[in-house]
Parts: C-alpha cells; sequence; structure tokens
C-alpha cells in the first residue's frame, strides 16, 4: 500500500471512531475533529514505522 493509501484509510477509521463517541454524549463536531486528527497521526506512525522496517 502507498503511503497515501494508508493515511486515507487512517483518516476515515478515525473519523468514523469519533462519530461513534459522539453516541455517548460527545460533541459530534469535536469527536469527528479528534478522531480525524488522531486518525492522521496513526497513519503518519504506521508509514515511518514501515519506512524504518525496510531499511
Amino acid at each position: 500500500m502507498s503511503k497515501s493509501e494508508v493515511l486515507f484509510r487512517a483518516v476515515i477509521v478515525g473519523g468514523s471512531i469519533g462519530l461513534i463517541a459522539s453516541w455517548f454524549g460527545f460533541d459530534p463536531a469535536r469527536a469527528l475533529a479528534l478522531g480525524i486528527l488522531s486518525g492522521f497521526f496513526a497513519g503518519l506512525t504506521k508509514v515511518i514505522a514501515d519506512k524504518k522496517k525496510k531499511k
């Protein structure tokens, strides 16, 4: 998988989890934003770990 695919999937999954958190009383906009942000950083961490693994 390419770097952009990993980041895209991570952002989508993070946003989805954030919206699920809104079911439990969190503000939906804030939960979505935090989910997208955390998904982005999770994807970035995966890309960096894969890059180091190849070396």
